[in-house]
């Protein structure tokens, strides 16, 4: 994990990380095009092992522009917040108002996955995140047309802005 500018918003407990990625449901991919980032959003499924290290597992169609780009770099960037709320304040200043949220940035090396049981565990991991379990009538045909990724996280830090205890 790299560190963060305002440390007391740091987290870096893996259980509450691993909670982040578990309440949230969407990271926002940015693929290198050679002039702006190409952002793309999509649900996901994840791994992290008991040392903090992370794999996310998106899929979407055969064919388009993540492919395309994708295939000519491999880098990716990304985020995955768990939407937030707004903490009011009571307060005349504007400036008093505040969000509060749980996310998580990083950036890693995403890997087209096309071992069909490779695929299938990836998919899967998405399913058991969405769904909360594992599906046993996946069709063949289904696995073998989505296009699954799998990304290598090289690094990440997680923060978080949480409303001040008895508030």
């Amino acid at each position: 994990m790299t560190e963060i500018r305002r440390s007391k918003r740091a987290v870096t407990d893996l259980t509450k990380i691993k909670t982040i990625l578990q309440q949230s449901h969407i990271v926002h991919t940015a693929i290198n095009t050679g002039d702006f980032p190409y952002v793309v959003p999509t649900n996901y499924g994840f791994d992290m092992s008991d040392d903090g290290q992370l794999a996310l597992y998106i899929h979407g169609a055969p064919a388009g522009r993540k492919v395309d780009l994708l295939k000519h770099d491999n880098r990716i960037g990304f985020e995955i917040d768990d939407g937030g709320q707004l903490m009011p304040t009571k307060s005349t200043e504007a400036s008093h108002n505040s969000w509060l949220y749980h996310s998580i940035i990083g950036s890693g090396y995403a890997q087209q996955l096309t071992d069909i049981n490779d695929k299938l565990y990836a998919l899967q991991r998405v399913l058991v995140h969405e769904t909360g379990h594992e599906w046993t009538n996946i069709d063949p045909h289904d696995v073998e047309y989505v296009n699954v990724y799998q990304i290598d996280v090289k690094e990440y830090k997680a923060k978080q802005h949480e409303a001040p205890q008895g508030k």
